[in-house]
């Protein structure tokens, strides 16, 4: 509208006619799902429901609304003087809407370090101080080689340094936690002596907080905060952002199920419980990172379509991790070992940054680096940048 000549008040007014959402709305009764859909109707948006609703012969539905920015935020208008506890609802869209259109996220480390992620992406190195990891197992298990291979990393473009002592391969068993402290607290002393960023891939609570207090910024737990109960509230003691991936099972079984009745509907609300889990640990939600967890509990065409529909979690309002690096499934198509996955790991890399990822956890970092600024200047490129007030 503004290469063809359009006045600036006509495109304040015009733009939010033309950006249309498609918003999934979960577990409605027939009462909600009669006005929802009735409001949506009577402002020139649609809303699809199960077909028992008008005759309330269904106890619930889900709703899929689709409409404009313009006819949404009308609809946020009128739910908030409706009953059935629809104001409610209406916060639920109205914040939802907003955070997938969110492009700049403010990730303050413990140690006050702050990096915004959105206009860059951001490149985290995989560090594996462990005997038995899948594609680099062993080959720093030494602590010279491994701090070698940190600044290595970091002079090829890593912004941080993710340093793991205990392998999550499928199949893997857990590692005591002091044996995994012993791998882990000095190498993250040695690079962040060194002012590199460390963040520190594990699952107790005790191994985060010796990181943290040598020295590491973060925490990327693959269990969300689950697997120990402790660790939400060392995070939240020591400020620390966090990475929450979604895993279902343990590293050791996951791989045995890997069937969904609706994968992305699962793996969204399993992102959203732990993010609401850490933030009522007292972890802000301005230091949370959501990682779908791919290839932890998928299949090869389910981690396809978790990164084909990427975007659907930028409702979650929160910067999105993805590490595919190595992983069995980039290879599959070529069966290749898992050092020969690059080609393939870099394909899903830049199509992952252009479906809304901030963050790449990656083991060849040089490459990695090369192909996420192709892939932000290709988003750049495409930006149109107007501001519109609801």
């Amino acid at each position: 509208m503004e290469r063809i000549g359009v006045d600036p008040v006509g495109i304040h007014i015009m733009a939010p006619k033309h950006i249309h959402y498609n918003v999934k709305v979960a577990g409605l009764n027939p009462a909600q799902a009669n006005v929802i859909k009735q409001d949506m109707l009577s402002i020139g948006g649609e809303a699809a429901v199960a077909r028992g609703v008008v005759s309330c012969s269904v106890q619930s539905s889900d709703a899929i609304l689709s409409g404009t920015l313009k006819q949404f935020n009308t609809l946020v208008d009128k739910l908030k003087y409706q009953s059935f506890e629809l104001p409610v609802l209406s916060v639920l869209i109205e914040q939802a809407i907003e955070n997938s259109r969110r492009g700049r996220f403010d990730i303050t480390g413990r140690s006050g370090r702050r990096w915004t992620l959105g206009y860059k992406t951001f490149i985290m190195g995989i560090l594996n101080v462990t005997p038995d990891s899948f594609s680099d197992g062993g080959r720093f298990l030494d602590r010279g080689a491994a701090v070698r291979r940190g600044v290595e990393m970091a002079a090829d473009g890593a912004d941080w340094i993710d340093v793991g002592g205990e392998s999550t391969r499928p199949g893997s068993s857990r590692v005591e936690a002091q044996e995994e402290m012993d791998r882990v607290v000095p190498v993250v002393e040695a690079l962040a002596g060194q002012g590199l960023a460390v963040s520190v891939d594990t699952m107790k609570a005790e191994v985060a907080d010796a990181a943290l207090k040598a020295g590491a910024e973060m925490i990327n737990d693959v269990s969300a905060l689950g697997a120990d109960p402790d660790m939400a509230g060392v995070c939240a003691a020591h400020g620390a952002p966090v990475v929450l991936m979604h895993m279902r099972g343990t590293p050791a079984d996951m791989q045995k199920d890997t069937r969904y009745d609706d994968l992305l509907s699962e793996v969204y609300n399993g992102l959203f419980e732990s993010i609401e889990r850490a933030v009522e640990a007292g972890i802000a939600r301005d230091k949370i990172i959501v990682d779908p967890g791919l290839g932890f509990g998928k299949s090869r065409d389910g981690n396809m379509e978790l990164v084909r529909r990427l975007a659907e979690f930028r409702s979650l309002g929160c910067p999105i991790l993805i590490g595919a690096s190595r992983k069995s499934f980039t290879g599959s198509f070529a069966g290749a070992a898992a050092q020969d996955r690059l080609s393939g790991s870099l394909a899903l890399a830049a199509i992952s940054i252009l479906n809304g990822a901030s963050v790449l956890r990656v083991h060849d970092v040089r490459e990695a680096r090369d192909a996420a600024d192709l892939a932000d200047a290709v988003k750049a490129a495409g930006s149109c940048h107007v501001n519109i007030e609801a």
